[in-house]
């Protein structure tokens, strides 16, 4: 009797579509740690803790940052990546701390106001001993109840976040 086609395909599948549920399984798999509607979260570069917000619809993080100067700037902020900022961080409690870095990025923002360019610098942000650095947006936030807004950009691949966590903690 001679085998069909069909039936010689699926025994030559048969052992991949027995080990494939095997290999799923013993792949490692990365737990993602939880975060709060609100956090403290540590700039390591300003030595300077944060109440931070976690916004989810943020797609970037955004830091309160003062007295922003840059060597032989261009009007046009895009013109002016790769050259060196100094400016001022400036926390909830009104520490502040002098940073000097280079401007990685200028990145167009959509807020309520319109949209406005911002500069980007590499900062590290610590949350309970995971240090993680991303692009951060600068921004004056000195008006604004949480001078560090934590986004996508932060949040995503290593934390989730639960609204009802930190619920009892918030000020």
């Amino acid at each position: 009797m001679k085998k069909s086609t069909p039936y010689k395909i699926f025994l030559l599948l048969l052992p991949v579509l027995l080990l494939t549920p095997l290999l799923a399984e013993s792949r490692p798999v990365k737990a993602k740690k939880t975060v709060g509607a609100t956090e403290i979260i540590h700039v390591v570069e300003a030595k300077l803790d944060f109440k931070a917000r976690i916004d989810t619809g943020a797609r970037t993080t955004s830091i309160n940052a003062q007295n922003i100067r840059i060597e032989n700037p261009s009007p046009n902020k895009k013109e002016n990546v790769g050259k060196k900022i100094s400016l001022d961080v400036v926390n909830g409690k009104k520490e502040k701390r002098h940073l000097e870095t280079t401007i990685v990025g200028a990145l167009e923002v959509r807020n309520a106001q319109g949209v406005e360019t911002r500069y980007m610098i590499p900062l590290t942000l610590r949350w309970r001993g995971i240090d993680k650095t991303i692009k951060v947006n600068l921004r004056d936030r000195s008006a604004m109840t949480y001078k560090l807004l934590i986004g996508r950009d932060w949040l995503s691949g290593d934390f989730v976040v639960d609204v009802d966590v930190n619920k009892g903690s918030r000020k």
